[in-house]
């Protein structure tokens, strides 16, 4: 009994002070307070948090960019500290990171002229958990961690364990901000806290009613093997086969980073929301083949001739947006599905555009590529992000969706031979390993993962986005299997381009990286397909929503609303 009253009593709110950093454009000033360690112990937690020697001071310190803020690691241009706990008995502990403008010279810099970012650091490189943001202070308190109104939120999780994570915090002066005028030695300082409490993990409303609405389903053994319908490819006899005990539809479970994640399977009817709706008439540029966000890119896909760029209007003003719910994450976030401007349509892309423009070396399956230098987007990415920021971005429903987790395995690089590829050029990522086992038939079982493989490539890897594509591990949690046809799910027909890269072969004659997609042709199945061929363009969103659902049900006809 005395031992339950500890954990109930363990804490109220932490809070640390870790520390002051003043930043300008002329110059970066950097002070600490408190001590080297700052630690709280009550009852069975102990949370430190441990400032490193790196200081921010910076002589002319102008402008710049997103990807050169993103990098800096000369001294003088980050801040590393950790957050430790030790967690005794069964309790859960909802903390967050944030920044305050502490700024008290007269001579400031407006906050939205600031840019924060935060990361992970890793035994292999640095986790973003942020993508830079200008300064925001939140309007509403956070009730789960204990953090005040009036502080910008920089990082929420939750533990239940002992653990300890070192962060990286850089702050630099937007690109677009112009000193020219101002007359020089503006400042602007944040404080950096930390907020815990204690309670039962954060669960909002929109998750508990989309639990409440499906009896949660029992994973089967092997069932990932088989579509959901049943089918599977049995390689002896070279053909589709079928068994019925393996028909999967519902809601699952699985873990992702950042805690159990409930995914939709096979041909459910009740997972579909409208969020958001376009706020002007919204055009793309059609060239007979492919769609495109802009112009530009139009004319980049047609060596320049505008002539064959054709404006066509994707949605009026007004229509709303309609989605289907992938997953509900670990952090309780929705991860939404584009199904366009009516919720029976067929044809739901957003665009059709290649992933990349060139195939020929296998960084060219990377979300981004050439991270090592100056990290160059992919066409794709290109392509979502403008969708994203035009149809989104500047609405107010921009401030539901979160910069959410997206991953591009580009991990566990290696030769094709284990598949029966005798060419020698004939290279696998992990992906394919882990999701086309029928060409080893079923020697071991397909193994979709919702946690992100670390990577050492150049290209690729974990992001935080506004907007995303599907991975193939969800496609394959949702009832999809590598070349069976005939699939019975949830989402529309007209083709998905994943995020994820199957294989590649380098040999010279035709150098090619290939992609995996659900084949917009041949009933659903998955396959592969060259970077530079375009298929569909299907947004990815994570919509954040503590007050729940205005109304409906999940079904087609009546909707789950988020308003």
């Amino acid at each position: 009994m005395k031992k339950k009253e500890n954990i109930i009593i363990i804490v109220v709110l932490l809070v640390m002070i870790l520390a002051i950093i003043g930043v300008s454009y002329a110059a970066f000033n950097f002070s600490k307070t408190g001590t080297k360690v700052n630690s709280i112990t009550t009852g069975s937690i102990t949370m430190t948090y441990t400032e490193t020697d790196n200081t921010i001071s910076l002589s002319g310190a102008l402008p710049t960019t997103d990807k050169t803020g993103k990098v800096r690691l000369t001294e003088g241009e980050y801040f590393d500290f950790t957050v430790s706990s030790k967690i005794a008995g069964d309790v859960n502990i909802n903390y967050e990171i944030s920044a305050k403008d502490v700024t008290t010279s007269e001579r400031k810099i407006d906050g939205s002229n600031i840019k924060l970012y935060l990361t992970r650091l890793t035994d292999d490189g640095e986790e973003e958990l942020m993508t830079p943001e200008t300064y925001n202070e939140e309007a509403t308190a956070n009730d789960y961690t204990g953090r005040p109104s009036g502080e910008m939120s920089l990082y929420t999780s939750s533990m239940n364990s002992s653990e300890s994570n070192r962060y990286r915090l850089r702050m630099y002066v937007d690109e677009d901000y112009n000193p020219q005028g101002d007359g020089g030695n503006l400042q602007f300082t944040v404080q950096i806290n930390v907020y815990g409490k204690d309670g039962d993990k954060y669960v909002p409303l929109t998750t508990q009613e989309i639990l409440e609405d499906n009896e949660l389903q029992e994973e089967k053994t092997n069932m990932f093997n088989y579509a959901s319908n049943g089918n599977y490819l049995d390689m002896n006899s070279m053909s589709q086969q079928n068994n019925p005990e393996y028909v999967t539809n519902g809601l699952y479970s699985m873990d992702d980073e950042d805690g159990i994640s409930y995914y939709f399977r096979g041909n459910v009817t009740n997972n579909n929301v409208q969020f958001g709706e376009y706020t002007e008439d919204y055009y793309i540029y059609d060239d007979g083949y492919f769609q495109t966000q802009t112009l530009e890119n139009c004319e980049k896909l047609n060596s320049g001739q505008t002539n064959r760029c054709e404006k066509t209007k994707l949605a009026s003003k007004g229509d709303k947006m309609y989605w289907k719910i992938v997953r509900i994450n670990g952090d309780g976030s929705l991860r939404l599905l584009y199904n366009g401007i009516n919720n029976n349509q067929e044809d739901v892309r957003v665009g059709r555009a290649p992933y990349n423009l060139t195939s020929d070396d296998s960084k060219y399956t990377g979300y981004t590529y050439d991270r090592d230098t100056n990290e160059i987007d992919s066409f794709i990415k290109e392509e979502v992000d403008e969708w994203y920021n035009n149809a989104l971005g500047d609405t107010i429903y921009d401030n539901m969706a979160i910069k959410g987790r997206f991953c591009n395995d580009t991990s566990g690089y290696q030769l094709g031979t284990n598949y029966g590829f005798t060419d020698v050029d004939y290279n696998v990522f992990a992906s394919y390993d882990r999701l086309v086992q029928s060409y080893t038939n079923y020697a071991k079982p397909n193994s979709p993962t919702l946690k992100c493989p670390s990577t050492s490539e150049n290209y690729g890897g974990n992001y935080r986005l506004k907007a995303g594509l599907m991975t193939a591990d969800e496609l394959v949690l949702a009832g999809a299997s590598f070349s069976v046809f005939n699939l019975d799910i949830y989402f529309k027909s007209n083709g998905i381009t994943s995020m994820t890269p199957g294989s590649n072969n380098m040999n010279t004659n035709y150098p090619y990286s290939s992609i995996f997609i659900v084949h917009p042709f041949f009933d659903q199945y998955i396959n592969q397909s060259s970077d530079v061929v375009g298929f569909p363009i299907t947004p990815v969103i994570n919509v954040s929503v503590d007050t729940g659902f205005t109304s409906g049900d999940g079904t087609s006809e009546n909707p789950y609303v988020i308003e």
